[in-house]
């Protein structure tokens, strides 16, 4: 999920991106994940998986996946690029001046450095940009999945996890949670096509979704970053 989403914040996105995402095994193991969430919060989350691979079919059978790939090109530069579009930084949403590279962009840029993280070079965007906060919790949430990145199978240690987990948790709360679901809401009544409204409902119901399962996972040996 955190992938995904990171994706579509970061450029234009695939149409191999979209449908790796919408295809049975991965559905599936989204369900599986969301049957830890309360009754009430599974069925809305689901709903916005089932619409958006089904409005995705639809539109490609009617359309062809060539028409559609460029349709979501020229929404996303419509969305991002333009000034009738979202400005998907958390200083715009949190900054008392609504600029970028304002105190709340400070904020998460020491977060990450608390925690022994810098953004790469490669990296164009700045490290309070949608793409790179949801690409950092897709990180961590593959750390706290038990698997260290390239070897598939090693195991983190008791206090490796702790520590990804109460991180993941302590961002959604102290960053994530204070202005991504108003940019979803934005994205949301901006959108022209149904991809972006459907995905930016399904983010804003995520974050939510996943700061709750991560609370009882976090109650041991807490700690703040």
């Amino acid at each position: 999920m955190y992938s995904f989403m990171s994706a579509v914040y970061k450029d234009e996105i695939s149409i191999g991106q979209i449908e790796e995402f919408i295809k049975e095994d991965n559905v599936t193991r989204l369900k599986d994940t969301f049957a830890l969430l309360p009754k009430e919060k599974t069925g809305p989350l689901l709903n916005c998986i089932n619409e958006l691979a089904a409005t995705w079919k639809k539109r490609c059978r009617e359309n062809g996946p060539e028409r559609e790939s460029l349709e979501l090109r020229k929404e996303f530069a419509y969305l991002f690029l333009t000034p009738k579009g979202v400005y998907p930084y958390e200083s715009v949403y949190r900054g008392k001046k609504n600029l970028l590279m304002d105190k709340p962009w400070e904020e998460v840029r020491n977060f990450y450095r608390r925690i022994g993280l810098e953004k790469g070079k490669n990296e164009l965007h700045p490290e309070d940009h949608a793409a790179v906060e949801l690409g950092l919790m897709a990180g961590l949430a593959f750390l706290s999945g038990r698997e260290l990145p390239g070897t598939g199978s090693e195991e983190i240690s008791e206090d490796e996890l702790s520590f990804a987990l109460q991180v993941q948790r302590d961002f959604l709360k102290k960053h994530l949670l204070q202005w991504v679901p108003r940019l979803c809401d934005d994205i949301g009544g901006k959108a022209r096509h149904p991809f972006y409204r459907s995905v930016a409902m399904l983010a804003g119901l995520f974050l939510q979704a996943d700061s709750e399962m991560l609370e009882p996972l976090c109650v041991e040996n807490e700690k703040t970053f």
